[in-house]
Parts: structure tokens; sequence; C-alpha cells
């Protein structure tokens, strides 16, 4: 038929070259959010240690992933005892993220800490499970700068289990601040 170039009709052309456009710039968008960190890696849960960190296979390694800005009582600290609820903000994670569940890492400035760990926010769909903790009145919000990039919705979900008189809050519970008050 006259007229026709290789290749298809030009309306093909042009929607093939859409297609092709929006790849590349689809490309693109994921760099630059790799680079200012607003990019998350995908990642599956392989076991939790306890409250405040887990082990999570990500592009088939698996990394020691230490949540930020929160702190949990401890439970495995080689020179401190089992704190008051540790056992309890361990079960509350493993509860949470069981071996296989897929999650999401967000970084801030520095990825990994002293002891070699991942430090990032943990995300399960969109919930940041790092303020699911805090809400829980398991663990408090912590700051260790320059990474504050989930502090404030850390520190949020604190205030809200102080308000609630839950977990570390809870003056019921004989080892927590509170209960010692009473």
């Amino acid at each position: 038929m006259p007229g026709r170039a290789a290749g298809g009709s030009r309306a093909t052309r042009v929607i093939i070259g859409g297609v092709l456009v929006l790849i590349a710039l689809g490309t693109a968008v994921s760099v630059v959010q790799s680079r200012d960190g607003e990019g998350r890696d995908a990642a599956t849960v392989v076991r939790v240690i306890d409250g405040d960190s887990l082990v999570a296979a990500v592009d088939g390694e698996d990394r020691r992933i230490r949540l930020l800005n929160v702190d949990t009582p401890e439970t495995k600290h080689p020179q401190k005892p089992v704190q008051c609820l540790g056992p309890e903000a361990t079960a509350f994670l493993e509860e949470l993220l069981a071996p296989g569940d897929r999650i999401e890492l967000e970084y801030d400035v520095e990825r990994t800490d002293r002891y070699g760990r991942t430090l990032a926010g943990v995300f399960e769909g969109d919930s940041l499970v790092n303020a699911a903790i805090a809400e829980a009145g398991l663990g408090v919000a912590v700051l260790y700068e320059p990474n504050d990039r989930f502090y404030q919705e850390v520190l949020d979900a604190q205030e809200r289990a102080e308000a609630a008189g839950v977990g570390l809050h809870d003056p019921e519970i004989d080892c927590t601040l509170p209960g010692r008050a009473d």
C-alpha cells in the first residue's frame, strides 16, 4: 500500500515511540529517586533479632537491619540484663513481621551503623513499622544525628502511647517508670 513505511502505520509508530519515552522516563525517575533517598528497596524478612532489629534478604543477601529512630528495651545485649518489656517488644515485632513477609526499606543520611547494620525505616505496605512499635508502647523515639527522617513520626506514635498509658507507659506494669512511681 503506498504511503506506508516499513514497521506499520504512523499511529503505530507514535504509540510505540510514546511507550519507549515512558519507559525511558520511568528509568530516569527511578535513578533520581534512588539518589535522593526517596526510593525503597524491596526485602524479605528472614528473622527478627529483637524489638528493633531483624535480618532481611535484600537483593539475595541477608542483611542485619536496625530500625531507625526507635529504641526498644534490650533482650540480647552482652553487658545488660533483659530489660522491662524487652521480650514483649521482640514478640510484637515477630507478630508484625514473620519470616517470608515482604517489606520495604527506606534510608536516611547514614546507611550503616558502627556495628555494620543497615539503618532503615521498615515499611509493611504503607505502615512504618518503626512507628508501630512506639505506638504499642514498646519503644521510644531516639535521634542519632544526622538520621532524623523517621524521628517525628516515631515521636508522635510514642506520644500517643504515653497518652493511652500502654506498654512502657502503663502504670499497672511494675517494671515501667510509671509503675515504679505508683
